[in-house]
């Protein structure tokens, strides 16, 4: 149990940790984030732009908040991924248009129940299901008025912590465009061919329609052309009261759902969506959502593998062949051995020089002594004396007590003086 909370303590730290420097690349599209896919810009300026008081942050869903006759022309304005609007607030939102305000939409899906009561069996209603879109990492944009077409486009290029990723830019398809007097009208396009922004005449408003809530984001905003192009497509709005809308957003895959469930298919009802839908539609929520399944998965594979008795730790094998050498020196010395007691002591040399430099000792040459001197900082003449020491005690059946203590008193000079 220990291990599992300690797993999920390190997935919480991971996935609430940003060291400061990184930023969130997920379209959340918050109306205050300053991550790159949030509001935080277009928000700012819509506010500013607005006059003293009339600017209203709705809170509530659209059948309470949204008032279908306000005193002035206003605009009503929603930007995200995806959309979820139940009957009452389609109802809302139709009425405040057809009264003569406007609506400005941007999002990846647009709300099947809104374009089902819009065209009234007008335009086939699968069509509403999914927009189109093609993958791509950038997009040129433009408008097709000609007091707003670009000479040169703008730029919009999808960026991420994976480089070399994709992006869907969403567009309205042809058979978007019915034969109805009041329906779909092109301002503006991507990649000089696709429309992505369209009007709608409702009553006396209209409905402004933009399929790459993207475009609005912090990531271009804060550009010179971003903003240009984010002004221009906002300047359709009247210059009356804003209605922000924050109580609508939904996550792409949820709204995409929701259009299937709007079409008769056997799913989830979304008139009333369930807790788990709007768990997931928010990511920290999800994270926590998804850290709480696998730390459960990982208990149980903990608890199904079979028990057994612990292992006791072994202590580690002692290298004793150093001691062991001592001790038959120590032996020959009283044996008055002294010849035997060189070969020992110039044994524990080579060993000692193993050990510490990591030199091969199979041959005492020229560049064993360079190597030696090097890494011990030794003079090469010292070692050079105890190497021909040693060869001549080698070669000599018998060797006097003076010889071995020159030649101990050399090898302890060594220990003491090396690096």
């Amino acid at each position: 149990m220990a291990l599992v909370l300690i797993l999920l303590g390190l997935l919480i730290y991971l996935m609430s940790a940003n060291g400061g420097r990184t930023h969130n690349w997920n379209e959340h599209y918050k109306e205050l984030s300053k991550e790159p896919y949030g509001l935080a810009v277009v928000f700012k300026l819509l506010k500013a732009q607005a006059k003293v008081g009339k600017f209203t942050l709705l809170k509530k869903r659209l059948n309470i908040a949204l008032p279908t006759k306000p005193a002035e022309k206003s605009n009503y304005v929603f930007v995200g991924a995806g959309q979820f609007l139940d009957s009452a607030d389609v109802q809302t939102l139709l009425k405040f248009v057809y009264n003569g305000n406007d609506a400005f939409i941007a999002t990846q899906v647009l709300p099947f129940r809104l374009m089902a009561k819009l065209y009234r069996g007008t335009c086939k209603e699968d069509e509403w299901a999914i927009l189109n879109y093609y993958q791509d990492r950038g997009v040129e944009a433009n408008f097709l008025h000609p007091d707003l077409r670009q000479k040169q486009p703008f730029d919009f290029t999808y960026r991420t912590t994976y480089p070399d990723s994709l992006y869907d830019w969403h567009f309205f398809d042809r058979g978007y465009f019915c034969d109805d007097p009041d329906g779909f009208v092109a301002l503006g396009q991507i990649n000089g061919s696709k429309t992505n922004f369209v009007r709608v005449r409702h009553g006396r408003g209209h409905l402004y329609l933009h399929s790459n809530p993207l475009f609005f984001t912090n990531l271009f905003m804060v550009s010179q052309r971003g903003k240009q192009y984010a002004e221009a497509a906002l300047g359709h709005l009247s210059a009356g009261p804003v209605y922000w809308d924050c109580t609508s957003k939904v996550n792409r895959a949820v709204a995409e759902n929701m259009n299937a469930d709007g079409q008769g298919r056997p799913r989830r009802d979304f008139n009333r969506p369930s807790p788990l839908s709007y768990i997931l539609s928010q990511p920290p929520l999800a994270w926590a959502w998804y850290t709480l399944l696998g730390t459960t998965l990982v208990y149980f594979l903990f608890r199904i593998k079979r028990r057994q008795r612990i292992i006791p730790v072994l202590p580690a094998n002692k290298n004793n062949s150093l001691a062991f050498i001592r001790t038959i020196g120590r032996l020959y010395f009283l044996q008055n051995s002294h010849r035997q007691l060189v070969l020992q002591k110039m044994k524990l040399f080579l060993q000692f020089v193993r050990d510490r430099y990591k030199i091969q000792t199979r041959e005492l040459q020229e560049d064993f002594v360079d190597q030696l001197s090097l890494k011990s900082e030794i003079k090469a003449e010292r070692i050079q004396k105890i190497l021909d020491m040693y060869r001549a005690i080698d070669f000599s059946p018998e060797i006097q007590e003076r010889t071995l203590a020159d030649f101990h008193q050399q090898i302890e000079s060594f220990y003491k003086n090396c690096k």
